[in-house]
């Protein structure tokens, strides 16, 4: 009894352990978060041709899934033989899938595109997929971020990164499927309706071309699937201040082979629109139009960029442009200018034409694209060229180095001032191309050859004492050449001029004794107007006293005569007239004696000043030739005067004073006057 019901409780427990492993057999339980993945062992239908996994009935690993929760199978016809995970795709990821099973790939295709449109729910209904005529291989359709139910053996998932391009850059787009680029062109078309690439199903159903794309990515976040577009982060074009961009087409039209720069078309917003650049028969090669300061978003693939500063025009300066575009200048050109002078010619023309601008660019900054116009910097100020020597110097040239007529190697510095008007900068430019080609191929060989020439003709003295008259025919005839390149020659100077040392040297011995010469002329002068000064004081001196001494004889007179009137009244006047007769009588004898006796003196001090400038034997001569002319005597003497002596022993200064003694008349004195 206890052996059978020992035997009984086994049964049972082994009945119990076969039924829990039926019940876990029939009955599968899906987590929250998995699916389950099933398999159909035999007695079904065979798959289909070409097909992998299994429809309904047939025998294989199932298409279908089962999901979360408690389901019942037909073990052991049916099996459970994984329980993956849920798909979990971040906020910035995106799954990009691969069917293993469907329709076959057409031929030239590398991507599948989706027949059975929303229908699979992002995958996540398999049947749909394959019954809706799925095709094999990597889809163009991805999933977004989220929790998806994804049979994972079926859909093999890749997750990548959202396509993110930041500010101030651009994504560059490379198609890896679609229709042939065509002929001669290096971009595909733009096609509509794709949503920037986020929609590669509409990309290629409307026609989407292989290869570099024309339009481009801007800043911002993308759903892009990266298998089929290829996304490169480039920079966006920012033009800084003082700059402008040249702008180069790798793609459109073909240029002329006589243009050097294309005419850019209208509405490409600053070839940002590389569309419409080529629809509105956009040229490739160098455009005409620039990019001003900003920041432009421009797809490199069509347009290569170039930085260039701008023109700068500074104050005393004008920019003369050369046009590489416009109409042809041929009418501009003189009918008897040659053909090939007529090619090699450059013209001064009027806007719109090819040639020198004949207006210029005042002081300020320009955007000028340097392929379209050629700017020349010609300053309006005066300019100064120099010829001359020394270290540390500005100097444009040496000095000149010449020789004079009379063979003396002589060295000559030399200045010229110009300046050019900025109405007459284009003609300046069309004759000499740059003031650097102005002075060094004009200014300077003018200047030599007329300095040269004026030395040769002048000896080395004269060129230098003649250096004004020198300098101001150098100028005229400076003057007169630059005319003709209608440049304004302020004035031309002779610096410095170096003499050879030996001449220096004859030259200044010469000028000393010529110095010397003039010092003691100066010196002899001087002596004479001291002899004339001394005289002329001598004489002043004495006239004071003979004065003084004439004006006391006048007071002894008056007062004689008052004394006379006084005395006729009385006998004791009388008296005291015959007393004041005597008184008077002495004063005016003293007096006559002071005025003789003055006169004498002064006479005797002007002989002496007059000894002391010029001897004794001087003064004798002088007073000799004031007597003959005094005298009125002939020159001629009436009496002979041998060398032994004579009846006038003495010489000719005796007879000479001996006559003039005899011809002179006595003088005779007043008698005194008696009261």
């Amino acid at each position: 009894m206890e052996l059978g019901s020992a035997m009984l409780i086994g049964l049972l427990f082994i009945g119990l352990l076969l039924a829990v492993f039926l019940l876990t057999r029939f009955l599968v339980n899906v987590g929250s978060d998995e699916i389950a993945i099933m398999e159909r062992q035999f007695l079904g239908q065979e798959l289909d041709a070409g097909n992998v996994f299994a429809k309904d009935g047939q025998v294989g690993l199932r298409a279908a899934f089962l999901s979360p929760g408690l389901h019942f199978v037909l073990w052991p016809f049916t099996r459970v033989v994984d329980k993956p995970l849920f798909l979990q795709i971040a906020a910035d990821e995106l799954g990009i899938v691969e069917a293993t099973d469907g329709a076959a790939l057409p031929a030239g295709r590398i991507f599948a595109d989706d027949p059975a449109g929303e229908s699979h729910n992002n995958f996540q209904d398999p049947l749909a997929f394959l019954q809706g005529g799925g095709i094999r291989g990597k889809q163009l359709r991805f999933i977004t971020n989220g929790t998806f139910k994804v049979h994972p053996q079926l859909f093999k998932v890749t997750k990548i990164k959202k396509t993110f391009i930041p500010q101030g850059k651009i994504g560059v787009v490379t198609a890896a499927d679609g229709a042939s680029l065509e002929v001669g062109h290096l971009l595909a078309v733009s096609i509509p309706d794709h949503d920037n690439f986020q929609s590669a199903e509409k990309f290629l159903k409307n026609g989407g071309q292989k290869g570099p794309q024309i339009d481009f990515l801007r800043p911002g976040t993308y759903n892009i699937n990266t298998e089929i577009f290829k996304v490169e982060v480039r920079d966006a074009v920012i033009i800084t201040d003082n700059e402008i961009g040249i702008v180069d087409a790798r793609d459109g039209q073909p240029m002329k082979t006589a243009e050097v720069v294309v005419s850019t078309p209208e509405g490409h917003s600053n070839f940002q629109d590389g569309q419409k650049f080529l629809a509105n028969g956009g040229k490739r090669g160098p455009q005409e139009s620039i990019l001003t300061p900003g920041t432009y978003y421009i797809n490199p693939y069509l347009f290569s960029v170039a930085k260039r500063k701008q023109t700068q025009v500074n104050q005393g300066e004008v920019a003369v442009l050369i046009s590489n575009i416009g109409k042809d200048p041929g009418e501009f050109v003189p009918e008897n200018v040659s053909a090939a002078d007529k090619l090699a010619t450059r013209h001064v023309v009027p806007k719109g034409y090819r040639g020198i601008q004949n207006q210029v660019l005042g002081p300020g900054s320009y955007n000028i694209n340097p392929l379209a116009y050629t700017p020349i910097i010609i300053p309006t100020i005066t300019r100064s060229v120099d010829w001359s020597a020394g270290e540390g110097n500005n100097s444009s040239f040496d000095p000149f180095q010449v020789v004079s007529h009379d063979g003396f190697e002589m060295q000559v510095e030399v200045r010229c001032q110009y300046r050019i008007q900025p109405e007459n900068a284009p003609y300046v430019v069309q004759k000499i191309s740059s003031i650097a080609e102005l002075e060094k191929n004009v200014i300077h060989p003018q200047i030599d050859g007329i300095f040269r020439a004026q030395v040769a003709r002048s000896p080395a003295i004269a060129y230098q004492q003649n250096r004004a008259e020198e300098q101001k025919s150098a100028e005229e005839a400076v003057r007169d050449d630059l005319t003709k390149y209608r440049v304004e020659v302020v004035s031309v100077m002779i610096t410095n001029i170096h003499l050879p040392e030996a001449l220096m040297k004859t030259t200044q011995q010469k000028n000393l004794a010529e110095q010397e010469k003039s010092m003691f002329d100066a010196k002899k002068d001087a002596e004479q107007r001291r002899i004339e000064y001394e005289k002329t004081k001598a004489e002043a001196d004495s006239q004071l006293r003979i004065i003084t001494a004439e004006a006391g004889i006048k007071v002894a007179q008056h007062e004689s005569r008052q004394m006379e009137e006084r005395a006729k009244g009385d006998s004791a006047r009388v008296r005291m007239l015959a007393e004041a007769d005597a008184s008077r009588t002495k004063q005016m004898g003293d007096a006559e004696a002071g005025v003789v006796r003055a006169i004498g003196e002064a006479q005797a001090k002007a002989y002496r000043d007059q000894v002391d400038a010029l001897t004794a034997q001087g003064v004798t001569t002088v007073e000799v030739v004031k007597a003959i002319s005094a005298a009125g005597l002939k020159i001629t003497p009436d009496i002979q005067v041998g060398g032994n002596g004579g009846a006038m022993d003495g010489g000719l200064v005796q007879v000479l004073l001996g006559k003039m003694l005899m011809d002179k008349p006595a003088v005779v004195l007043p008698p005194p006057t008696n009261s």
